[in-house]
């Protein structure tokens, strides 16, 4: 009889020990993703902080708001000033505003590499960029009277830790810049 509840016993142990090691698992997965997760946001509250402090230089930012233009919980920037519908067919530009002479369009966004969002389907952009596993779309249309911001932009980005990535087959590798 008591072999018999010394390996119950052990078995019980055995069970509370996978048991216990799962939760564990989950408990660390789960956590790591959600401090990912407040990464990406704080990734896109900084960027659109930094962005905003632009405005002095490039007067196509004047309208240009951290609180209203960014959306950390959907992980994207989006500003648009003196723009209208755009004249062309096909593309991403067809379907989003287009620059006046002294306007400015531009789209920020962090997303996952396997993403079959239209904006994240187009022919590849350059540079492409990867913040922690996820992939940074920039997309910018400048009025021809405008001091081009795009550059600054792309440094903004890179220095809140967005690098060159390559994107073979969907598997995202990251090379810090």
């Amino acid at each position: 009889m008591e072999l018999k509840f010394s390996t119950m016993l052990r078995k019980r142990q055995s069970r509370m020990t996978i048991l216990f090691f799962t939760a564990s698992l989950l408990l660390a997965v789960g956590a790591t993703g959600s401090d990912d997760m407040e990464d990406y946001r704080k990734f896109i509250r900084n960027v659109s902080r930094e962005i905003s402090g632009l405005k002095d230089k490039y007067p196509q930012l004047q309208e240009f708001s951290a609180e209203k233009n960014a959306d950390s919980e959907h992980l994207r920037i989006t500003y648009g000033f003196r723009t209208h519908l755009s004249e062309r067919s096909g593309g991403w530009v067809s379907g989003v505003p287009n620059p006046d002479p002294d306007g400015i369009w531009f789209h920020i966004d962090l997303h996952d590499p396997d993403s079959t969002a239209q904006i994240h389907t187009q022919p590849v952009i350059d540079p492409q960029l990867a913040f922690g596993n996820k992939i940074v779309s920039f997309l910018i249309l400048e009025g021809a009277a405008t001091q081009s911001i795009r550059e600054e932009i792309l440094s903004i980005l890179k220095r809140h830790g967005a690098g060159t990535s390559i994107v073979p087959d969907g598997t995202l590798f990251r090379l810090d810049s």
